[in-house]
């Protein structure tokens, strides 16, 4: 669809610090205090919010949400024009994992809460081999998943007493039931979502879903017809000939396609409202293979020649559909009149948010992601594992500073609770402590907001049996990342505008950079009672003589000198920052 605004000129954002950002939200970013909704004229907006699942940052074909890495395989046209009459945020963050990441998203907190108390998507405790004991996660469902306290207020909560519909469409995860995330988590409606970790097989069976997907989306998994071939895919498709759209006659129906529906008949069915729309897909999370594309889409990365990007077929097709899914989306509301607005188009008063839940899984065999030079992947502490595409758009100027800006303020899941809540003028759940802070400024007027992101496993991720995180803490501030590894007191530390694949380890050259980060960080952890790992049984106890500098263990900050440290089995392995 050819855009219908006129590109800008990149302008510098303009900085805004986090003391800058205190009025806006009531106190410092993890205040208890309740923020008053501020008076804006007109209708409060719209807010749709789309994340795509394992998606990796450079599986996008723009290069403006990726530093330039945009990927020569897939095509995301949707997604691109976004971010070119958008903005696009290149220094977005999400968690190792898609459990803590959803938890974030809906709590506006850091795992390290004891109201999240999300690090995975199981348990973190290890193995017997490992030298330390994970935590125990917050709340269990019966399979062992993590899931959202259901006391807790969440953001869907919040935008529903602030009179907004709230839908949701697509995965849900952190439950313990499909019926929670009405009953307990803020949304009027869901279609498709429930405790199931991903969509075990995409494709509807005899018009209906299997059961990995809620029975809630299977009104919507009827076979494609004609009709529905014509309005609802031929539109969004590039390189794709007729007769293989029309070959989709009488088949089955793609999950993607039919939530896609479902939010789109929530979204029509709640125009006369200010309405919350999360749609959550599950695209494109293994499996990947063939029998999991839709086969229009499969056809055409078949026959494409690969570029110097990793190229599959299949995982190219799904995330296409992804694109085709925000593409729908997006028509909808740039071609229905909004009777809230004086019949305007709905996109003049909507605020579009699109990402990822993790780092993309690289694994060739069961998905396909890219995650460009980024170290790592799904699963691991480092940038490929945690940075995510992250892309705001709307046809309003003043909801949206567009023109295709990219802003480097470093952003991550917990700010989206506070950001809508910002934008729909609704009063923040007095007494709870959001980590997040209010991107409004960010997205409204494209200004650059100072500001740190931290990260925290008490415990062990793995997958497939291979390890691939250990208990570790870290801090981003600006270019530098410090991590700081718990089995063996060790730090690491990056500078990620020369080095953005993590290889040069600078610590041991700059150790007065790293203290000061590590000081930051143990701050971090005090403020937010982060737990940690213990030291499994059976393990030799630890000594550090001699120890002149900070530690951080059971809630504490100590500050020592000279003192031996001991560290019995059972007891928290501290975080350990020596004094030069």
């Amino acid at each position: 669809m050819p855009s219908r605004k006129m590109l800008t000129a990149i302008a510098a954002p303009a900085v805004l610090t986090l003391a800058s950002l205190t009025p806006v939200l009531g106190a410092s970013p993890t205040s208890t205090a309740s923020a008053a909704p501020t008076s804006t004229p007109g209708p409060r907006p719209n807010l749709v919010f789309i994340m795509a699942d394992d998606l990796g940052w450079s599986d996008l074909s723009t290069g403006r949400v990726n530093g330039g890495f945009g990927n020569d395989f897939n095509e995301t046209p949707q997604l691109d024009r976004l971010a070119q009459e958008g903005q696009s945020f290149t220094e977005a963050y999400a968690s190792v994992q898609c459990s803590p990441t959803r938890t974030a998203l809906h709590t506006g907190q850091y795992a390290t809460r004891p109201t999240n108390n999300v690090y995975a998507v199981g348990p973190v405790t290890g193995q017997g081999g490992d030298p330390l004991l994970g935590v125990t996660q917050g709340r269990l469902a019966e399979d062992g998943r993590t899931a959202i306290p259901v006391g807790y207020t969440t953001l869907g909560e919040t935008l529903q007493h602030a009179g907004y519909a709230t839908g949701y469409s697509g995965k849900f995860h952190v439950t313990a039931s499909a019926a929670e995330i009405v009953s307990s988590h803020g949304f009027d409606e869901n279609w498709g979502g429930s405790q199931a970790s991903n969509a075990t097989h995409y494709f509807a069976t005899n018009n209906r879903f299997n059961d990995s997907v809620s029975p809630s989306l299977d009104q919507f998994a009827q076979d494609y017809t004609q009709e529905y071939v014509d309005q609802n895919i031929a539109p969004y498709s590039h390189g794709v000939t007729d007769a293989q759209l029309d070959a989709l006659v009488g088949t089955d129906k793609h999950v993607t396609d039919a939530q896609t529906d479902a939010a789109l008949d929530f979204i029509d069915r709640s125009k006369d409202q200010p309405f919350f729309a999360f749609v959550s897909e599950f695209a494109p999370h293994f499996p990947v293979d063939d029998a999991e594309a839709r086969p229009d889409l499969l056809a055409k990365y078949h026959a494409k020649p690969a570029g110097e990007d990793p190229a599959k077929p299949s995982y190219g097709a799904l995330v296409e559909g992804v694109d085709q899914s925000v593409a729908r989306i997006v028509d909808y509301l740039e071609t229905t009149p909004d009777p809230r607005n004086g019949g305007k188009p709905l996109a003049d008063n909507t605020l579009v948010i699109f990402t990822s839940d993790n780092g993309g899984e690289e694994d060739p065999v069961i998905a396909g992601a890219y995650n460009g030079p980024l170290r790592e992947d799904k699963g691991f502490k480092y940038e490929g594992g945690v940075r995510v595409p992250w892309i705001v758009w709307s046809d309003n100027d003043d909801l949206v500073r567009g023109g295709g800006r990219s802003n480097d303020t470093i952003v991550n899941s917990t700010d989206l609770y506070p950001t809508l809540a910002s934008y729909a003028r609704a009063q923040l759940p007095a007494g709870v402590p959001l980590d997040g802070i209010d991107l409004k400024p960010a997205f409204s007027k494209g200004t650059r907001i100072n500001r740190e992101h931290f990260h925290h496993l008490p415990g062990y991720v793995r997958f497939g049996g291979a390890l691939e995180s250990s208990p570790f803490s870290s801090i981003r501030d600006g270019r530098w990342k410090l991590y700081y590894n718990y089995a063996d007191n060790s730090f690491a530390l990056y500078d990620l505008t020369k080095d953005i694949g993590e290889t040069s380890d600078l610590a041991a050259e700059r150790p007065g950079l790293a203290r000061q980060l590590g000081e930051q960080l143990i701050a971090w952890l005090d403020e937010t009672d982060a737990p940690l790992a213990t030291l499994r049984a059976g393990q030799p106890t630890r000594v550090i003589p001699d120890f002149t500098g900070t530690t951080y263990a059971n809630g504490e900050v100590t500050r020592h000198h000279r003192d031996t440290i001991t560290i019995a089995a059972g007891q928290q392995v501290p975080f350990v920052l020596p004094r030069p």
